[in-house]
């Protein structure tokens, strides 16, 4: 073919279970068996279980993160393996009997997510069962890697990557597979130029958190698939030993090093492996062994760590659990078992939540302030930064009209033009940042934005519109639009970095524009108000939808939401008598309504700059833009 430019060998992979190593190896001391034993005792014995999985997430810590109600609610990790026979799902003749719970997708070129786990001796069950140990509310994916060929590995990322643009999942993926010579792919196991290789860096781009396991192949009692790569620095091959990867090497609970786990510096890394995680327990097997047991582990703490700080990169969570790591070698990290043993408790007590900041008092607000100008319907707001505000009216001509604060002073009426039959909604994804969305004359969604430098758009979303549209953004480049259809319904329509997606029907019945927040990534939140004019809510995980619930009050028309801060919600509505109401989440609870009074004659909206700063914006009897903050 005259396009190909380059042809790839389908490197053969197998999964880095102990199940074939060729004799169990006795406890050794240093110089003795097979090889020394480079910290303390080694473990070479995988077949004998040094304690079960509640033991493990005892040493681990992780029983009291349970307590604290972090188990992994809201994450889904795709364990990257053998297969996994799901609950609920038409498991293919001749596979295991056991069901692996809290399966809920999965991708593979021509075979079933769910369906088997036969090809590689049910290693991806024990794998699904080492994650949902640790963090077992979390939701799994299937990526079946059968054919033991590395391009279904390629498909499977290629395919949590689409995913993850356009819902956020999976969060994590877990890799307990690799190969065991240099000679079983001499280019990929040196070349991070490999396909493959460059896919795993494209997933960690995307925001997916990656983990892979060693290796078996350390020195003091290799696999016998190794043959002579083994012991330090011919070891850890390809992808697993990639400087961006969460590379995770073994240990038993009694904190003795395994001695088959691989050794770096790796192929591509001279600081490998990165952390060691817990092996040789009691799991779906008698005792689950190898790095390909350690990983999965680590995997279901760090969806326990994602969930406490659903902002967390790659980089962060690595660094987190190598500085909090029990080091067991020699100071500092080492080429064995790299930073040490990862302690989950230490390193969940670093980056968890910490208590809402106490909300200032209501007297704290100021009166109202006129700022001008003449809006037809409700006012937008948002902010791009500390003492930054934007708003957004329809003027008389039904174009849009622009009004700052740039830290100093109120800027503007800038004409954006337009001919606009809603109140506008807008939102910053960032700094420098604004986008506007509005209803046109043939009632379909339209947008206009702020790159930093100029205005572009206006840009046709279409759909059909009944009032006003609503806008959040959970992280850079993300957009999520919330619209009101003909039959009443909330319909969702999003950017996910390349593209839009949707319409996505929400359901309930409204007689409002909806309004909608983020307070971080992959969570959002959006308001209605129902037939009953009660205010109605609605959330979105990071993998569901909720159902809608009910807030009760009374509101005459128009929302605001506004988020001030990680799990924190404040919601403003126009009740009875035109008067300012606001009702907020405080991370725990629903607090009571709050009368902030006011007068307005249509909706209203909200900015928040910082964690103690609430900006509210009304149009008044006299349509001007009158404005109340808090902060």
């Amino acid at each position: 073919q005259p396009n190909v430019i380059k042809v790839w060998p389908d490197t053969p992979i197998e999964p880095f279970s102990t199940t074939t190593l060729q004799q169990e190896y006795p406890m050794v001391e240093p110089m003795a068996g097979f090889g020394s034993c480079p910290i303390g005792s080694c473990d070479c014995r995988p077949g004998v279980a040094k304690g079960t999985m509640a033991d493990v997430a005892k040493y681990l810590g992780v029983d009291q993160i349970h307590a604290a109600g972090y188990k992994g609610q809201g994450i889904v990790v795709g364990v990257v393996d053998g297969g996994i026979t799901a609950a609920g799902r038409p498991v293919r003749p001749g596979e295991p009997s056991k069901r692996i719970p809290n399966v809920i997708g999965g991708y593979h070129r021509s075979v079933e997510w769910g369906t088997q786990a036969r090809s590689w001796g049910e290693h991806g069950n024990m794998c699904a069962t080492d994650v949902l140990g640790m963090a077992p509310e979390a939701k799994l994916y299937d990526f079946p890697l059968v054919g033991n060929a590395i391009s279904n590995g390629l498909a499977a990322f290629n395919w949590a990557i689409k995913q993850h643009k356009i819902d956020g999942t999976p969060h994590i993926l877990t890799n307990s597979w690799g190969i065991y010579q240099e000679q079983w792919d001499k280019t990929y196991a040196r070349n991070p130029n490999h396909p493959f290789t460059r896919k795993v860096v494209e997933a960690i781009n995307q925001g997916i958190l990656v983990l892979f396991a060693a290796g078996n192949c350390g020195g003091t009692c290799p696999d016998g698939r190794c043959a002579s790569d083994f012991g330090p620095g011919k070891s850890i091959w390809g992808a697993n030993g990639h400087p961006l990867v969460m590379t995770v090497g073994a240990v038993n609970k009694n904190e003795q090093f395994v001695g088959y786990s691989s050794q770096g510096p790796a192929a591509l890394s001279p600081q490998k492996p990165d952390f060691c995680s817990i092996t040789h327990f009691r799991g779906y097997f008698p005792c689950d062994n190898g790095t390909s047991a350690a990983t999965p582990i680590a995997a279901g703490v760090v969806a326990l760590l994602k969930q406490a700080k659903p902002t967390l990169t790659q980089k962060e969570v690595k660094t987190l659990l190598e500085s909090t790591a029990k080091n067991i070698g020699s100071k500092g990290w080492d080429q064995h078992a790299g930073a040490g043993i990862i302690q989950p408790k230490v390193a969940f007590d670093k980056i968890k939540t910490p208590p809402p900041r106490p909300r200032p008092s209501e007297d704290t607000w100021s009166d109202w302030e006129n700022l001008g100008g003449y809006g037809l319907y409700s006012p937008a707001a948002a902010s791009w930064g500390p003492n930054r505000i934007d708003t957004f009216v329809i003027g008389t001509d039904h174009a849009m009209y622009h009004k700052w604060w740039d830290g100093s002073a109120w800027r503007g009426w800038e004409n954006l033009g337009g001919y606009i039959i809603s109140a506008p909604a807008a939102v910053s994804w960032g700094n420098n940042r604004i986008d506007t969305f509005v209803v046109g004359s043939n009632n379909a969604l339209y947008r206009k934005w702020w790159d930093g430098s100029a205005w572009r758009g206006w840009e046709n979303l279409e759909g059909y519109c009944l009032y006003a549209p609503a806008a959040a953004s959970w992280g850079p480049n993300r957009l999520d639009t919330f619209v009101i259809g003909t039959d009443h319904a909330v319909y969702h329509k999003w950017w996910d970095g390349s593209a839009w997606r949707g319409w996505e029907n929400l359901g309930g019945y409204s007689i409002s524009a909806p309004a909608a927040v983020s307070w971080g990534p992959k969570h959002i939140a959006i308001f209605t108000i129902g037939r009953d004019r009660a205010l109605y809510y609605k959330t979105w995980n990071g993998s569901i939808w909720s159902p809608w619930e009910k807030l009760g009050g009374y509101c005459q028309y128009g929302i605001a939401a506004v988020s001030r801060g990680v799990n924190q919600l404040d919601c403003f509505v126009i009740g009875s008598m035109g008067k300012v109401y606001c009702r907020s989440w405080d991370g725990s609870a629903w607090k009571n309504w709050k009368n902030l009074g006011g007068y307005s004659i249509a909706g209203l909206a909200a900015a928040s700059w910082g964690p103690d700063r609430l900006d509210v914006f009304v149009p008044a009897g006299d349509h001007a833009l009158h404005h109340k903050w808090m902060g």
